[in-house]
């Protein structure tokens, strides 16, 4: 009923704004009209070249005008504007860019001649007035917005970071944006966090729109690799493509985005053209993939050989190699091309793009290839309307190389044993040679369209309509050929011959209509009143088949195998919504926003009528007040949010199922399958944000800070049915209540800038919890080692941990005591001794991160640029099950074969997993580059207006671990305080939504690329 009252409350609101044109006042801008009197016989011209300062590029789009004559224009893509017409005399050339702070600079202007002029513009990092897409009503100024908005340069981060895909592009340049690692292969995908987990039963995943459509973002999709890693379509996308990407980090900021967005919204902006002649953007890259010190890493594995029927250890890696079999991990090469085209006038502007992308991970049959095509079209028919199109294409193939415990090459290397020797070469199943002959492939042909209309039929109303979609035709191929041994061959009957074929056609529909109408209702308060609906439907069609057993070496079709089966699944969502929103702008510096929106969707239950979800904010730029005289403070803004935003259950989870089945003489059948829930809502995430944002020594230094703290109501979980019901596993309901909450802060700062000499800083820090305050009825959901426990963090992890132990001279154990619990809990470690077999699993950890950090150095000498990034994350633990099946069920470790030690046998019998446990808290130093910028003289000696080459290197050294502190080796490979396991890299993770546990996942990859940029 509260938030009815506020649309009703808004609704009045909007009534004061006049729809009649009469109402409103205006003000027309034009030319001095002195400036007509002027002899045309006593002029000149000016040509303008606006750089940044630090960079030395050319700034496009750049307003440049000559003072008190009326003579400007905009700077076209090299950042050059000529001003025709200028008077004779001294004249002051004024410069102007969003983001950049104003310059000037006086001319002495010769009639009749052309005098050049260089301008370089200062960064600013607190652009207030800079336009901002994401989370409001149309565009609207950062000034204006009452929750933070993070805006990522993806043009700039591309000319200095190794960057082949868009995870990269996003990954610790953000406070509270976290990117968790999946597997070292090329292809594979990454999860974003956006201030931590918030859900206990659906995704954490943000959503993403691209240029203002919705897009299939999903990080896993295809057949499943080792710890669930599989192909990302975020990075479908072209980065070099890409002008800058918005990041609204929770409810409180996505409201008008509605069910689906309480886990923050990502809005990628591509590239646009500029007004000028064309020009071209060509850029060459090429590098290479390896792996640190995998020899060293891997370490020995033992076992009998068979050869010497001695317990010896050895290491495989090393045995390969000096046995003429070459390297397991290779160097893997990495090729870009990339050419673009942009111009235009003011009334047509086009960006045309392509780019080809080859690269090969470490295992030499992973690889990635793809071209990604552009084409966006902004066109200006009426000077009251504009449309812009954007429209991208992807063709690409990627084979991936983990895809079972069979075919896996670093499984297999990790488990080894010289036991193996005379079989595989020492190898777990099979060696290498056999692992290529498997195809696990991934095809995509994928198109993205947008279309969005700007209207403006008077000059206090302007209203957009934009529509589009992302449509996927996915084809997911894996195949093991039949082998000449058949059923006698390493892979045993997978050697017959087995296939699975994946057909997906994904599509997701866009439509967005909002308009704003503007009055000065009184002097210096401006009421800005916006309103808008928004259609989104996604539709999913998968066409699966396998087939077994194939006849003859040849045949590899589904057709050709024996035993044949086929799926087929169709599954459709839909979300319509519609919202208001009233702003009040007293003198351009305090501003209070009231909105709310309503949706309904699809999946919702039949007995829950819609989701209402309302939004107040307030902002207010203090140093613009008369009564600021901080003059060491240059710019300081307040800000305050809190809305609400949701997200739906899954499309079928109120509804009640029933699933076909073959039953008696082969009849047809329906068989219970899940009991539904016709009350189900939607999770509602609600949100309150307060910070600033605040400017120090004339723009050398801006902090920004940001305290959130987030609920998570209606929680949707499985809980337990009666069995008599009929139905099995259990019913989704909603009954649980998270909280969260959490600190940001951001530092930018030039640390110092002497003559040529230039050094900026910029640091994030971000920190995250949450609690689970109620489950309903229950204290607890799972009584595993991974638990949603009231008291405790999401998917936190309980194992027992074992105190002491005892064990007989054939390394059996004889006793054992475990850490009997305390706290208030009775879960807590530290409690009393007591015999294992009655202990309670005690509280080891958090299983996601809880804080992040992002350092960035950029070192400016004259045309060199050097930049270093470093990341973290942490306060989580990970649990790495290869090292616990190594030292039980596998036995390849020293502990397993020499069974002396008592804690490892105690674990052996009460649970292995904390053998494999270890403090996932890292600072890598993530990316080093040098770029060199070609000067005007020599990038015209080769036709180009200008050019840079760098190198860069991604993933060079781990430099900290919560393991094993400043002590790491650089590869970032650590120990479990109990047993010999070894962890090959600590950011290692698998790729499930709450991931706590993952088995012989490949380390992250190092790499370097040599980069050439040219602009004709």
């Amino acid at each position: 009923m509260g938030a009815r009252n506020v649309f009703r409350t808004l609704l009045a609101a909007a009534l004061v704004v006049p729809t009649s044109l009469a109402a409103m006042e205006t003000t027309t801008v034009g030319p001095d009209p002195g400036a007509a009197a002027v002899d045309a016989q006593i002029q000149g011209e000016i040509v303008v070249r606006v750089t940044d300062s630090r960079t030395q590029q050319g700034l496009a789009a750049a307003q440049v005008s000559v003072a008190g004559v009326g003579i400007g224009g905009l700077a076209d893509s090299n950042g050059r504007v000529t001003l025709g017409n200028v008077p004779a005399g001294t004249q002051t050339v004024e410069v102007q860019r969003l983001g950049y702070r104003p310059a000037s600079q006086e001319v002495e202007v010769v009639s009749g001649q052309t005098v050049e002029l260089t301008i370089a513009l200062v960064e600013q990092a607190l652009a207030l007035d800079a336009v901002v897409v994401t989370g409001t009503a149309g565009g609207t100024q950062r000034r204006a917005i009452g929750n933070v908005v993070d805006r990522l340069s993806a043009s700039e981060i591309n000319t200095v970071a190794p960057v082949t895909n868009v995870s990269q592009l996003i990954g610790g340049r953000s406070p509270g944006v976290t990117m968790l690692a999946g597997a070292g292969q090329v292809g594979s995908g990454q999860r974003i966090r956006i201030r931590g987990t918030g859900s206990i039963g659906l995704s954490n995943d943000p959503i993403v729109y691209i240029d203002g459509v919705r897009m299939d973002s999903r990080p896993n999709r295809g057949f499943g690799q080792r710890g669930g890693s599989s192909v990302s379509r975020l990075n479908d996308l072209d980065p070099e493509s890409i002008e800058s990407i918005e990041i609204i980090k929770g409810p409180a900021a996505a409201t008008l985005y509605g069910t689906e967005a309480s886990n923050g919204v990502i809005q990628i902006i591509t590239k646009r053209g500029n007004t000028g002649d064309a020009n071209f953007d060509v850029s060459v890259q090429h590098g290479y993939n390896w792996l640190w010190d995998p020899a060293g890493r891997h370490g020995l594995r033992w076992g009998i050989n068979p050869n010497t029927n001695e317990l010896e250890g050895f290491n495989l890696y090393e045995y390969e190699r000096d046995f003429g079999n070459g390297p397991i991990f290779t160097y893997g090469a990495i090729q870009n091309y990339s050419v673009s085209m942009n111009g235009g006038t003011d009334a047509v502007r086009y960006f045309l793009s392509a780019t080809r992308h080859d690269e090969t991970g470490v295992i030499s049959w992973n690889w990635d290839k793809r071209t990604n095509l552009r084409a966006n079209l902004d066109v200006l028919p009426f000077e009251s309307l504009s449309i812009r199109t954007s429209v991208g294409y992807v063709d690409g193939e990627r084979r991936l190389a983990q895809s079972g415990l069979t075919t896996d090459p670093f499984g297999n290397l990790y488990w080894s044993t010289p036991a193996n020797l005379n079989r595989t070469r020492g190898w777990r199943q099979a060696p290498p040679e056999e692992f290529e002959k498997v195809e696990d492939k991934a095809a995509i042909d994928r198109f993205t369209g947008s279309i969005e209309f700007q209207h403006t039929p008077t000059s206090w109303f302007v209203h957009r309509l934009v529509t589009g979609i992302d449509s996927n035709q996915e084809l997911f191929t894996r195949l093991y050929p039949r082998m000449p041994e058949g059923n006698a061959h390493f892979f045993g009957a997978l050697g017959l011959g087995d296939k699975s074929v994946s057909r997906v056609q994904t599509r997701f529909v866009t439509l967005d209509y909002g308009g704003s109408a503007t009055r000065n209702l009184r002097d210096e308060l401006v009421g800005v009143t916006s309103f808008g609906f928004q259609y989104y439907r996604s539709r999913t069609l998968a066409l699966g088949a396998t087939a077994s057993n194939f006849p003859a070496i040849p045949i590899t079709t589904i057709t050709g195998g024996s035993t044949r089966n086929g799926t087929e699944s169709f599954v459709e969502n839909a979300t319509v919504g519609v919202y208001l929103q009233q702003q009040f702008e007293w003198r351009n510096r305090v501003f209070l926003t009231g909105a709310v929106r309503m949706d309904d969707n699809s999946a919702f239950g039949t007995e829950f009528d819609a989701a209402v979800y309302p939004k107040v904010s307030a902002t207010w730029v203090m140093h613009e007040e008369d009564f600021w005289n901080l003059d060491w403070v240059s710019q300081f803004r307040l800000r305050s949010a809190w809305g609400a935003a949701g997200q739906q259950p899954g499309t079928f989870d109120a509804s009640r199922l029933f699933s076909p089945q073959i039953g008696y003489q082969d009849q047809p059948g329906l068989v219970p399958s899940a009991f539904g829930n016709p009350a189900l809502e939607p999770e509602r995430g609600e949100e309150i944000e307060v910070g600033f944002d605040a400017e120090f020594l004339d723009g050398r230094l801006s902090v920004v800070y940001t305290r959130f703290d987030r609920w998570t109501r209606n929680a949707i979980v499985s809980r337990g049915i009666p069995r008599s019901l009929g139905f099995p596993g259990g019913q989704i309901v909603n009954i649980g209540l998270v909280r969260g909450w959490g600190n940001e802060f951001s530092v930018d700062a030039n640390v110092l800038n002497r003559g040529n000499f230039n050094w900026d800083l910029g640091v994030q820090i971000g920190n995250f919890q949450n609690r689970i305050d109620d489950l309903g009825d229950e204290d607890v959901i799972g009584t595993g080692e991974v638990q949603q426990r009231v008291g405790y963090s999401i998917a936190d992890v309980f194992m027992k941990k074992v105190i002491s132990a005892e064990i007989d001279a054939a390394g059996n154990i004889t006793s054992a005591l475990c850490d009997g619990g305390t706290g208030a809990s009775g879960l807590d470690q530290g409690g009393a001794p007591m015999p294992c077999a009655d202990a309670p699993l005690v509280w080891w950890g958090h299983s996601q991160p809880t804080w992040d950090l992002g350092i960035n150095n950029n070192f400016t000498f004259g045309p060199f640029r050097l930049y270093a990034s470093i990341q973290g994350a942490g306060g989580n633990i990970q649990r790495d099950s290869s090292g616990p099946a190594a030292i039980t069920s596998v036995g390849v470790m020293e502990s397993a074969v020499r069974r002396d030690d008592p804690i490892v046998a105690a674990y052996r019998t009460f649970g292995r997993n904390p053998l494999g446990t270890y403090d996932a808290s890292f600072v890598r130093l993530r990316e080093v580059s040098l770029t060199y910028t070609l000067s005007p003289d020599l990038a015209s000696r080769i036709g180009a207006n200008r050019g840079s080459v760098s190198l860069a290197a991604r993933n060079l050294a781990m430099l900290w671990t919560g393991q094993e502190g400043f002590n790491t080796p650089r590869s970032g490979q650590i120990f479990p305080d109990v047993g010999d396991a070894v962890i090959w890299d600590v950011e290692t993770r698998g790729i499930a939504d709450q991931s706590t546990i993952f088995q012989t996942v490949m380390p992250p990859m190092a790499n370097a690329v040599l980069t050439f940029r040219l602009n004709f």
